[in-house]
């Protein structure tokens, strides 16, 4: 009986201090610093410069297409499905390859992309066997201004 005490009292306090699971911020954080001092090439997630609502055309921006591509820290998002990033390869500056595991259509794959990031930061290219496929940086999503109070004469 002292035994199952023990058991359950060691138990129960190694799953209190298990660390807790790392959010996107900081992973993000860890390795743009580990990028940043040289230990490594290879990240966990998808650089900020990188990240954003793309689309074929300014146009486009603010409704659903078929040419929509999301980019997040940790997941790409694509009207044919959504991938978990499992390593970014940084090739340069502006240059970085996605391994990713895909879901969508029911079907899982695994797929990796070569991504370019426009000189004005602007656009990104995915690099396919046909050639460049450019998309736009959708600007913000701003919220219209609020009606002003009615004035008192």
């Amino acid at each position: 009986m002292t035994a199952i005490l023990l058991f359950a009292l060691f138990a129960g306090s190694a799953a209190a201090s298990a660390p807790a699971e790392p959010n996107e911020a900081a992973m993000m954080k860890a390795d743009d610093e580990a990028v940043r001092r040289g230990f490594t090439r290879v990240r966990r997630t998808i650089p900020a410069a990188f990240q954003g609502v793309f689309r074929r055309t300014l146009a486009e921006c603010g409704a659903e297409t078929d040419t929509s591509l999301v980019v997040r820290p940790m997941r790409i998002v694509t009207p044919t499905g959504e991938g978990d990033v499992q390593s970014v390869h940084v090739e340069a500056p502006r240059k970085i390859v996605v391994i990713s595991i895909y879901d969508g259509q029911g079907q899982v794959w695994e797929q990796t992309d070569t991504i370019l990031l426009g000189r004005d930061g602007d656009r990104i290219a995915v690099q396919l066997p046909a050639g460049p496929d450019t998309r736009l940086r959708c600007p913000a999503r701003q919220d219209p201004p609020a009606p002003a109070a009615p004035r008192d004469r």
